[in-house]
């Protein structure tokens, strides 16, 4: 993801922060996203979507261990984004980007919406990264049939 925007970074939308300073809000958000959001996340829609296609049975436990703790990382986020549009900033960036998939399954796929739809920053925010034309081109090409 980030050798892309780097490559690419003349073209379109500014994915990397445009001062050190940006830079370095954008790589912490990342972070964040990989270390304290994506496990939560992943557990869910393994055992809330997957867990039939990959032969495992379903573990309630894992499945209410893991909303619980994404319910602690969205209260952060709603916090965050209670000061700024965006994680790091009020700038679109990689750390908005490295959510919209599981979000995405979150809202549409598991029937959990209300855990971005409760919190009001946070639903301002996913609303608004998730109407994006690049991402609505990206969904359009993940349900295109091969």
């Amino acid at each position: 993801m980030r050798y892309i925007a780097e490559k690419y970074r003349s073209q379109g939308t500014e994915l990397l922060g445009k001062t050190i300073e940006e830079r370095g809000l954008v790589e912490q958000w990342v972070e964040v996203e990989a270390s304290s959001f994506h496990p939560w996340a992943y557990n869910l829609a393994i055992h809330v979507l997957f867990a039939s296609l990959i032969g495992i049975t379903p573990d309630p436990k894992v499945i209410e261990e893991s909303e619980a703790n994404l319910k602690k990382v969205l209260d952060i986020y709603e916090e965050r984004l209670s000061k700024c549009k965006y994680l790091a900033g009020d700038f679109f960036s990689l750390a908005d980007i490295s959510h919209l998939p599981f979000i995405d399954y979150v809202v549409n796929n598991m029937g959990r919406e209300y855990l971005i739809k409760d919190r009001k920053n946070v639903s301002a925010w996913w609303d608004d990264i998730s109407n994006r034309p690049s991402w609505k081109k990206v969904l359009e090409l993940y349900q295109a049939p091969i």
